[in-house]
């Protein structure tokens, strides 16, 4: 069978995904929170340990050379993969807003678009690696919201998309220690371009009709120019719509999952707002 958008194949793995969610949910509400909690994390670590021994546990590794990349942060799901359980272990709010937020829209995101897979056999072992491993990321970040093992902080939506840079850098870090400890001899700077995670250097080639809409919030000072060979400022060039972006999302999604304390922050500037004009009129 061959993965296309649309047909079974492609429905196949996320409904299974959306199904063990929703028994998860039922199973789990109403159990208490050491349980609740526990199987959360027992998801994490699941789904770390199969990054970490993914050579080792997937055929499709098998005969061939050991390559480290593979079980480190080598982009933003792995990060979120690796990040998950110390996340949830400790207590950085914005932290565990970011990985909630950004595990659910990740899993969903990349179960959607499997782009690497499109036109190719369905049943493969890498297949089922790549919905396996973003389904359990997907699962994990939902049930922390839904089995109320963390509530979502409206105020915190300004820091997610720095929060998303961040995880970029760490990203690109990641790389480059990669490569130094494999002792290439290759430019790195060729490499990271090469690499390019998130479009985090350049746009790609496939989304070329984005670069318009970018192109009105960027300076020109950022953008790069493919027909002189001028190069894209990393990171600078998508900063800002890119953050407006994130942010809007992530304020329409945690001000809805965080209503009541955000109404209340609404009603106590309304008030404010009010005995301002107060005053100002008095003045007058």
């Amino acid at each position: 069978m061959i993965l296309q958008y649309g047909n079974f194949a492609y429905f196949f793995y996320p409904l299974l995904a959306a199904v063990f969610v929703t028994g998860a949910y039922f199973l789990l509400r109403h159990r208490p929170l050491a349980v609740r909690k526990g199987v959360v994390l027992a998801l994490m670590l699941i789904n770390l340990l199969q990054h970490f021994l993914k050579p080792f546990l997937y055929p499709q590794y098998r005969g061939q050379e050991f390559n480290i990349l593979l079980v480190t942060a080598y982009n933003l799901c792995a990060f979120l993969i690796i990040a998950s359980p110390v996340v949830f272990l400790f207590k950085s709010a914005a932290w565990k807003d970011f990985i909630a937020l950004f595990g659910t829209f990740a899993g969903i995101i990349s179960m959607a678009i499997p782009h690497w897979f499109i036109g190719k056999q369905f049943w493969t072992w890498d297949v089922f690696r790549y919905y396996f491993c973003h389904a359990l990321l997907f699962a994990s970040s939902l049930l922390t919201l839904l089995l109320g093992l963390h509530r979502l902080r409206w105020r915190n939506f300004w820091k997610m998309p720095f929060l998303f840079f961040l995880a970029l850098i760490l990203v690109c870090f990641d790389f480059i220690a990669v490569a130094y400890f494999r002792g290439t001899q290759d430019s790195l700077a060729a490499m990271l371009d090469a690499y390019n995670p998130c479009w985090f250097f350049h746009p790609v080639e496939q989304f070329d009709f984005i670069v318009p809409v970018i192109d009105f919030f960027t300076p020109d000072l950022f953008m790069g120019d493919p027909a002189t060979g001028k190069p894209y400022t990393p990171l600078l060039w998508y900063f800002i719509p890119m953050y407006l972006l994130i942010a809007l999302l992530s304020f329409a999604a945690m001000a809805l999952a965080d209503r009541r304390h955000f109404l209340e922050d609404c009603r106590t500037l309304g008030s404010k707002c009010r005995l301002l004009k107060k005053r100002l009129c008095k003045r007058k």
